[in-house]
């Protein structure tokens, strides 16, 4: 019949043409990234709220007995409205917080957010350390901690002790997050929205969410006093180079110096800024965390030394913008230098490494190889408002990037950030302040010994020294270790260098065993708290002769 002939037809058609494409968007929304159930910034920021409407429209925003004119302007190829709303801050009320509704108005339409609750906004980035999740309740296999059979926990997706985790991130009912879903190729040009979770609870998501971020953000939420609300947004991708990560600006800061580790001039990428970034720019937000780092690896280190710092001062000036104002222009940005990788490095009394000379750079400093992106991580703290968490003594026996002991690496983020952000008292890695020799040894006064703290010292070697007529560095051990001093020794005449922990993975194959470590407070009482912090890798050049 001809009703059958035109079924047949049709879905002949149907199947030849896929099924329609999805309804578009409504014109007059919020941006994706605002949701139901979020956490804005509170004060003393200003919140922002953005989202799209009709070119020539006008639109207002309820917040809290407030009527505010957003400002509707064209954003990457779209109208788009956005409002700052008065700061804000967190309210007690009981075991939770006071929670809001936002109310948008065009003409005669409304659209709202409900349950809006204001505390600190943290962006966590990079590639798969921080993509690395808590894992399934039942992942953690504790007799396999010597990775004699393969298993997540050994490659890559399941936290030290994942049962407790996963329980204990369910009771934090104040904390709320969103994984960002984009595309993990990246985009030739900036995308205004993402695919992403919406604000969820961390009992929803905990076990796919990063597990670094997570824990910085429960130890901030455990440590800060009053309590606030903590939101964390997640967005990363495994195997990346932080040039995905800087917009073109900030890859611009690496070129045309004439140098040999430089970017050439044509040279372009940006594909997860655009992706993954760019949407997020016009949210208000405390501080970023960041652990990335090993794809850079492979080549001079002085083109991450470079990239890193111009990365996080693109950020913040993007964010500045994007925001009007309304985000620190010198945000706080903290990272996760990078943990162990590979066999671990077999010392020896008297052991020697050649040196891997580099153009400007006689003895291999910047040579290609983990030691030297964290040199340049170590050296991007001199930026403003900056922290670092040293984590190469948390690596796993199976050799692989991935480690499981993801909980220190949140709680030495947390450190950093408590220090640096909030103005508590804390702590700090230990470092040398000085470096001199009497006789034989090397005598090395150590701050960031706290008052109460001091140091302790759990295998001799690490330390190795090199020579001005030589071609090697040699393996110097510890001789003694007081509560503030390192002592190596017997040394060589005439060096020209000293440096700690240069290898991928120089602190054995278990957990907490690198030479140096400094007494500290665990900052809470939760499975993975430490009350110990590792002394990090360091080079110093010193004079001729010494």
């Amino acid at each position: 019949s001809t009703a059958m002939l035109c079924l047949l037809v049709c879905s002949a058609m149907l199947t030849v043409r896929g099924a329609p494409p999805p309804p578009s968007p409504p014109a007059f929304r919020f941006s994706n990234t605002y949701t139901d159930n979020m956490i804005l910034q509170m004060a003393p920021s200003q919140a922002t709220v953005w989202g799209f409407c009709e070119k020539g429209s006008s639109v207002s925003v309820s917040f809290n007995g407030n009527t505010i004119q957003a400002t509707v302007s064209e954003w990457l190829g779209e109208t788009t409205w956005i409002v700052k709303l008065p700061a804000t801050d967190n309210v007690a009320v009981g075991n939770g917080f006071k929670t809001y509704d936002i109310v948008a108005i065009s003409g005669g339409e409304k659209i709202g957010l409900s349950s809006v609750m204001f505390g600190d906004v943290w962006v966590c980035s990079g590639q798969s350390n921080m993509e690395y999740p808590l894992g399934n309740a039942g992942c953690w296999n504790a007799s396999n901690i010597n990775c004699t059979v393969s298993d997540p926990q050994c490659r890559f997706g399941c936290v030290n002790n994942s049962d407790v985790e996963n329980a204990r991130m369910a009771t934090y009912t104040n904390m709320r997050l969103q994984e960002n879903l984009g595309s993990r190729s990246g985009s030739k040009e900036p995308l205004i929205e993402s695919p992403n979770t919406g604000w969820v609870l961390p009992s929803n998501i905990s076990h796919t969410f990063s597990a670094a971020c997570q824990f910085f953000g429960r130890d901030l939420y455990d440590a800060l006093e009053p309590k606030r609300p903590i939101g964390l947004i997640g967005t990363y991708v495994g195997g990346t180079p932080d040039e995905h990560w800087s917009s073109p600006d900030a890859l611009e800061k690496c070129k045309n110096l004439n140098k040999s580790w430089e970017f050439p001039a044509n040279f372009t990428d940006s594909v997860l800024w655009n992706s993954k970034v760019v949407t997020y720019t016009r949210m208000t937000i405390k501080g970023a965390i960041w652990y990335q780092g090993e794809r850079n690896s492979r080549v001079d280190g002085r083109t991450y030394n470079c990239s890193f710092p111009a990365m996080i001062e693109d950020w913040r000036a993007k964010w500045l913008a994007g925001t009007g104002g309304t985000t620190d222009p010198e945000f706080a940005f903290g990272w996760a230098q990078l943990n162990s990788n590979g066999p671990a490095y077999k010392w020896s009394e008297n052991g020697t490494e050649p040196y891997q000379p580099m153009d400007e750079d006689p003895v291999g400093i910047w040579a290609p190889g983990f030691a030297s992106i964290r040199y340049a991580e170590a050296y991007t703290t001199t930026l403003k408002n900056t922290f670092q968490a040293i984590i190469l003594d948390t690596p796993v026996a199976s050799g692989s990037v991935h480690s499981p002991y993801k909980q220190p690496c949140g709680s030495r983020l947390a450190r950093g950030a408590l220090s640096t952000t909030y103005g508590m008292t804390l702590p700090s890695n230990p470092v040398p302040n000085e470096i001199s020799r009497k006789g034989n040894n090397i005598v090395m006064p150590i701050a960031g010994v706290g008052s109460g703290a001091s140091l302790e010292w759990r295998t001799k070697f690490g330390f190795e020294v090199a020579k001005a007529d030589g071609n090697d560095w040699y393996t110097v051990p510890i001789i003694s270790v007081s509560e503030n001093t390192v002592t190596i020794g017997p040394v060589p005449d005439k060096l020209v260098a000293v440096r700690y922990l240069w290898m991928n993975s120089p602190c054995t194959s278990v957990p907490y065993q690198c030479p140096v470590y400094v007494s500290v407070p665990a900052i809470g009482k939760d499975s993975g708290e430490l009350d110990f912090l590792p002394m990090g890798p360091f080079v110093y050049e010193l004079p001729l002769g010494l």
